[in-house]
């Protein structure tokens, strides 16, 4: 009798593991197509040691506290998160997404989770150039 109700609890146990991993499971929606294709506004002449400088200060004030100071999603306040940043500087990661991509989500925020909007008009009323430099951080700082 006991070994059967030990075997219904832990199948109990792994089955609501189960279904609560599921439940917390976010991908991050695609960018419109017409997102997708747009390009950064700062070409490599743009950048240098100061850009870099300035570009680090703003992903500091607005970014490192959810995506921690090395993009690795461990800020301060990301144990307090239901769905967890992204790891910025995992293999591939940056790579593998355009900026347009990464534009789109800082304009509109991300669906589901505390990524709010940064762009012109909202809350935190980055400029569309301020956004470009955070992208133009991360791809210098991130990119493995």
């Amino acid at each position: 009798m006991k070994i059967k109700l030990i075997k219904s609890l832990l199948l109990g146990a792994i089955f609501t593991t189960a279904t609560l991993s599921t439940a917390f499971a976010h991908e991050t929606p695609t960018a419109p197509a017409d997102w997708l294709t747009k390009e950064n506004v700062f070409s490599e002449d743009d950048i240098d040691k100061a850009f870099l400088k300035k570009a680090k200060k703003l992903y500091k004030r607005k970014c490192k506290k959810c995506h921690g100071p090395k993009g690795d999603g461990k800020g301060s306040a990301a144990a307090d998160l239901e769905i967890k940043p992204p790891v910025f500087n995992a293999a591939g990661y940056m790579a593998d997404r355009k900026d347009g991509q990464f534009f789109w989500i800082l304009m509109n925020g991300s669906e589901g989770t505390d990524m709010e909007s940064y762009g012109p008009g909202t809350d935190v009323n980055l400029s569309e150039e301020q956004l470009w430099s955070l992208i133009t951080y991360m791809r210098s700082a991130f990119t493995k």
